[in-house]
């Protein structure tokens, strides 16, 4: 894919919100112009401001909804490879963006996440995560042809009651030792004789 610029996805669910990874590596023949995007002073290099604009317009370009409501992203994490790796096809721009949302409500939730950046250049990809954390179970997923879009449904299990074992072993305890506390108190009680 010299001349394209591949912009894959990972979606990862988790009771806290979602979580999504994002890798965009220009191909050889388009890098100096995805470089150029970057470099907005067209000094040849690209500062710490020019990556933190650069993953806001890319964010600007995605649109993530869960359950029929707008999720804003928040970058929480960017790694940009230098000109010369670009230039060789194998330097990857990553960018890690999360969306805090309460996916603890049970039953059955929706995701929708779509890339409209850089349509001219970009060959996309987009995948869920099987989920890490126990009670989020994944099920039908559909994407546009392009891989620009996801459409993913997911399932929240109940919360697992954890009280009801908790108070069995508790009361577990208090007997084990009210049973070793009793002869203690038996022989305390028994009165001492005196002996003359």
């Amino acid at each position: 894919m010299l001349d394209e610029y591949v912009e894959a996805a990972q979606i990862a669910l988790a009771p806290d919100g979602v979580r999504v990874e994002l890798r965009l590596i220009p191909g050889v023949k388009v890098a100096d112009r995805v470089f150029a995007l970057i470099d907005s002073d067209a000094d040849g290099q690209i500062s710490s401001a020019e990556e933190q604009a650069y993953a806001r317009r890319v964010i600007e370009d995605i649109a993530l909804e869960l359950d029929g409501r707008r999720a804003p992203l928040a970058l929480t994490g960017v790694e940009f490879p230098s000109r010369r790796e670009m230039q060789e096809g194998f330097g990857a721009i990553r960018l890690e963006l999360t969306a805090e949302a309460d996916l603890g409500a049970e039953g059955e939730h929706r995701l929708t996440f779509r890339n409209d950046h850089l349509p001219e250049l970009g060959v996309y990809l987009v995948n869920a995560l099987v989920p890490t954390a126990g009670g989020i179970e994944l099920g039908g997923q559909e994407r546009d042809r392009l891989q620009r879009e996801l459409r993913l449904s997911f399932q929240v299990a109940p919360a697992a009651d954890t009280r009801g074992p908790r108070r069995r072993a508790g009361a577990l305890m208090l007997c084990m030792c009210l049973a070793l506390a009793f002869p203690v108190w038996r022989r305390l009680r028994r009165p001492r004789r005196r002996t003359a």
